[in-house]
């Protein structure tokens, strides 16, 4: 809130502040209750609906017919998260955990267990280690581990690269992924704690990812997807269109709030 310099102009920087942050409350307030996925017809899905629950402003959960997500938070920061999904038979089986741990408040490891929907016994694991050069800059190595031996091998190097809290550059050996944003509130946003887990929500930031390019190796042709926008009367997006390279829709999601 300003500081009140002036007793002569005390009452119009109160009312100014007041005004100010009572639409920093009821913005920090706006939190998707459901997220809906549509996919074209052609494909195998048709519509995943996801029922969105928080405690404040921290997320409990993810829940839809065949999936549900579980987020695990330590005073602020979220330091687990459990996938659920249904096999063909219909029978539950944990296909994702993620630990995550944090130094200075910033994410430092990750470690990720993953399995198949076809060997549901079967698990991936990696672990995440994340250097923070500066606020805007961060690189990070991921190695696979056998989980008999214990032995660590490193898959990717990489680093990513933020603007105005938004990732605006994701880069490898050779492959790179530009995006680029909108002005408006991403639907994500208020999430506490959500934005700290870096590029494991990929499109997390303040505003809206509108084109993406990803270029493979640094001679290949850039693959350029790009993203359609609705939003409501706070400038938070109601529907997402996305397309592919090609032009054609991939999918749409919508938001309730």
């Amino acid at each position: 809130m300003k500081k009140l310099l002036f007793l002569s102009t005390a009452l119009s920087l109160f009312i100014t502040s007041c005004s100010s942050d009572d639409n920093s409350a009821k913005d920090s307030s706006v939190l998707p209750k459901t997220i809906t996925y549509t996919y074209p017809p052609e494909t195998e899905k048709a519509i995943e609906i996801g029922l969105v629950k928080y405690d404040g402003n921290k997320i409990n959960s993810i829940i839809g017919a065949n999936k549900r997500t579980l987020f695990t938070y330590t005073d602020n920061l979220i330091t687990k998260q459990e996938v659920y999904e249904k096999d063909r038979q219909g029978k539950e089986f944990k296909s994702k955990e993620a630990f995550y741990n944090y130094k200075s408040g910033k994410l430092d490891t990750k470690i990720s267990n993953t399995s198949d929907v076809l060997n549901p016994d079967w698990v991936y694991t990696q672990k995440t280690v994340y250097t923070h050069s500066s606020t805007e800059l961060i690189s990070y190595v991921t190695y696979s581990i056998n989980n008999e031996t214990k032995v660590e091998t490193k898959t990717i190097e990489g680093t990513l690269t933020y603007e105005n809290g938004n990732l605006v550059k994701r880069a490898g050996n050779i492959w790179s992924y530009v995006y680029e944003y909108d002005t408006k509130s991403n639907p994500l946003k208020n999430i506490l704690g959500l934005d700290l887990l870096l590029d494991e929500i990929r499109e997390i930031g303040k505003n809206n990812v509108v084109k993406i390019i990803n270029k493979p190796s640094p001679t290949s042709n850039p693959a350029i997807f790009l993203r359609d926008y609705t939003y409501d009367d706070k400038n938070y997006p109601t529907k997402n269109r996305s397309y592919s390279n090609g032009g054609n829709v991939e999918f749409d999601i919508e938001y309730t709030y």
